[in-house]
């Protein structure tokens, strides 16, 4: 279709995205070409922050490595050949006594091989995974994309993601995402992006790393590497870039930015917890969502709002109950998983 045949005043993000034309203007871009899309822009002004939005997903894009995956059939034979050698196991350890009677024919093998394989290709649905809280697991997506989950978190998706469709993934609690991009060089689609719903918060990425926190009504975004675009539906986008953390308030619909570096709150997959700027108001607040502690303090008002500085160990909620008991002076009684913290 000739460019002047088109709709550009329906275009959104993602019409941009998906343009050819727009495309390679971005990718190799001439100064006829040049002429032209700026020409469009003052001729839709509305439409610039579209533009500069599909043209930094387009350049995001185009200088990340594409992700190669396995042939998925491959993958498939790898697994079934698998579950054969352990149910050989099995049957050899429990009917060895046995195995002249029920001896395995190839024909018999070649059933089974057929009857996982069938399971296999019909493995649709859901798939889901939960924390217990002070847990951490590491969940590895179909994409080969990587999700590790805190403690009292959940996330589920499609257990079979289709490839002319975003992948889609749904989250409580907190996790760390990195992705993979596994568009093809100058063939960008937004079937091509990775969609993380929070909250009432849409995050679209296409390859990149970040945190994300959603406890008490608040959801927390911090990105470490790419581009990470954040939605309200009918309120807000706003486009993040690498180093920046803002905060959202589902009460009040609001996004802020945020002091604290992405670095920072995604210390705790390595067991760390960096609490620079944090209120012992919000460390208890964090022991009763990670931790499954009910947790009552007790003192003036201002005790609350005493901060803390500095990276703690957090192999447990026993080494930030020691840190928080030692810098604030505490005393710490317990009865099972309720504490009650007040002054010496």
């Amino acid at each position: 279709m000739e460019k002047q045949d088109r709709n550009y005043a329906r275009y959104t993000t993602a019409s941009f995205f998906e343009d050819d034309e727009f495309t390679r203007h971005v990718l190799k871009w001439d100064e006829n070409a040049k002429a032209w899309w700026k020409e469009l822009s003052a001729q839709y002004p509305d439409k610039r922050a579209s533009m500069e939005e599909a043209r930094a997903w387009i350049l995001l894009l185009n200088n990340q490595q594409a992700y190669a995956p396995a042939t998925g059939q491959s993958r498939l034979w790898s697994n079934i050949s698998g579950e054969i050698a352990v149910y050989e196991q099995r049957r050899q350890h429990y009917y060895r006594p046995l195995k002249l009677i029920f001896r395995w024919t190839a024909a018999a093998a070649a059933v089974v091989m057929s009857m996982l394989f069938i399971r296999e290709l019909s493995s649709h649905g859901e798939k889901s995974y939960r924390t217990v809280f002070g847990n951490h697991q590491q969940v590895l997506l179909p994409d080969e994309s990587i999700v590790t989950l805190n403690g009292n978190s959940s996330i589920h998706y499609a257990r079979s993601w289709k490839t002319d469709k975003p992948r889609e993934i749904w989250l409580n609690g907190e996790a760390y995402f990195e992705v993979r991009h596994v568009a093809i060089k100058n063939r960008l689609q937004q079937s091509d992006s990775f969609h993380v719903h929070v909250s009432d918060l849409s995050l679209t990425v296409l390859g990149t790393k970040f945190n994300v926190r959603n406890r008490r009504g608040h959801t927390e975004i911090s990105l470490l590497e790419g581009s990470l675009r954040i939605e309200k539906a009918g309120v807000f986008i706003k486009v993040l870039r690498p180093g920046e953390a803002f905060a959202y308030d589902s009460s009040k619909q609001q996004l802020t930015a945020m002091d604290r570096k992405p670095q920072a709150n995604k210390a705790w997959t390595v067991n760390e917890l960096d609490l620079d700027g944090y209120s012992l108001r919000e460390i208890i607040d964090l022991l009763e969502d990670n931790y499954g502690y009910e947790i009552i303090l007790e003192g003036p008002p201002e005790l609350a709002q005493k901060r803390l500085s500095g990276t703690v160990p957090a192999n447990s909620a026993e080494d930030v109950l020691f840190v928080v008991r030692k810098i604030f002076n505490l005393k710490i009684r317990r009865e099972a998983n309720h504490l009650i913290i007040s002054q010496n």
